[in-house]
């Protein structure tokens, strides 16, 4: 995910007693929708990233399983022990990726004055955009849990681009209705700029008008693969601070590897503070130096993830005082 420039509203249609905005309704920001009951508390298999499930009713579990394999495991979607993407310098990646070049990147430096800094994104935003530029199936890993391939089977997944259908078509798992299905689809189009497939065919903004009322809307998470109205990312960071320079200079540098912002002080780069990644080309800002795909506790333990899996609240302090309004922007841009 990244930050977009003009924040998605997403409007939500009564449902426990909450109407729409302009009828006496309340408007959500963040992605966040009250049609979605996953607590988003304690772990990621409390939230959206936890792809093995649907925290509505079973009826549309059973639906959502006509269109992506289930494997039945919440890290494998992500992530393998084994067999792992050798095309990205990610841990244990276990996803089909896209190449850097496949995206268009924010071109218009000097109004920002980002001359000389501009990058196509690094391995910390293919990543994420492999799901959320909505061309790449969810489903499409390289290495299934327990046998994955049918006995004899020599297939394998592409590491780089389209999915092989046919190695996917392959899973076997003795639970029924767990997969394969048959069909592997992708978040989707971003909204406005095509047509047709993917999960958003139901997960959009007038879902209650289709045969299956109550989708949550993915619309916000469909970045597509023109990121010239998100964040930029892949950008390196400056390394001169002072007058004249709007922005904060990290306290931690780990030359080849990372730069962070070292909010307690102990030198260790905690999951709630952002972080520029080195790819190298120097640090730069990548879509996991905002986010964290496994959720950031808004208070301390057991309390509920900050909103779009950020790393800083940008609306309500913590108990030690980090985050508030613009507190996330904030960590950065000197303003």
């Amino acid at each position: 995910m990244s930050l977009k420039i003009t924040p998605k509203i997403i409007l939500c249609i009564s449902l426990f007693g909450i109407g729409m905005t302009g009828s006496g309704g309340v408007a959500f920001a963040d992605g966040w929708d009250p049609r979605f009951s996953a607590t988003n508390i304690g772990s990621i298999e409390q939230t959206r990233h936890n792809l093995t499930l649907s925290y509505n009713n079973s009826s549309n579990a059973f639906l959502m399983n006509s269109f992506r394999n289930n494997y039945g495991e919440t890290c494998v979607y992500c992530h393998t022990p084994h067999g792992a993407n050798t095309q990205i310098n990610a841990p244990l990646w276990n996803r089909t990726i896209n190449n850097a070049d496949n995206y268009s990147i924010y071109d218009t430096p000097t109004t920002l004055g980002l001359e000389g800094r501009l990058n196509l994104p690094g391995p910390s935003s293919l990543t994420c955009l492999s799901c959320h530029d909505g061309t790449i199936a969810i489903d499409s890993v390289l290495n299934m849990p327990g046998s994955g391939l049918a006995p004899g089977s020599n297939l394998r997944n592409l590491e780089v681009g389209s999915p092989n259908e046919d190695f996917l078509n392959r899973w076997v798992i003795s639970n029924p209705g767990m997969g394969p299905t048959g069909n592997h689809l992708a978040l989707g189009p971003e909204p406005g700029t095509g047509t047709g497939g993917g999960c958003s065919i139901c997960h959009n903004i007038n879902s209650d008008s289709l045969p299956i009322p109550f989708a949550p809307d993915f619309s916000a998470f469909i970045l597509g693969t023109n990121l010239r109205n998100d964040h930029v990312v892949g950008i390196t960071y400056p390394t001169t601070f002072g007058p004249g320079i709007d922005y904060n200079e990290p306290e931690v540098i780990v030359p080849g590897k990372w730069s962070f912002f070292d909010s307690n002080g102990n030198r260790f780069a905690e999951k709630d503070e952002v972080r520029l990644y080195d790819s190298g080309n120097g640090p730069a800002v990548e879509c996991a130096s905002c986010h964290d795909p496994h959720g950031i506790p808004s208070n301390g333990p057991g309390t509920e993830f900050i909103p779009s899996f950020l790393r800083i609240s940008n609306s309500t302090p913590n108990s030690n005082g980090i985050g508030g309004p613009s507190g996330l922007c904030l960590t950065c841009h000197a303003k």
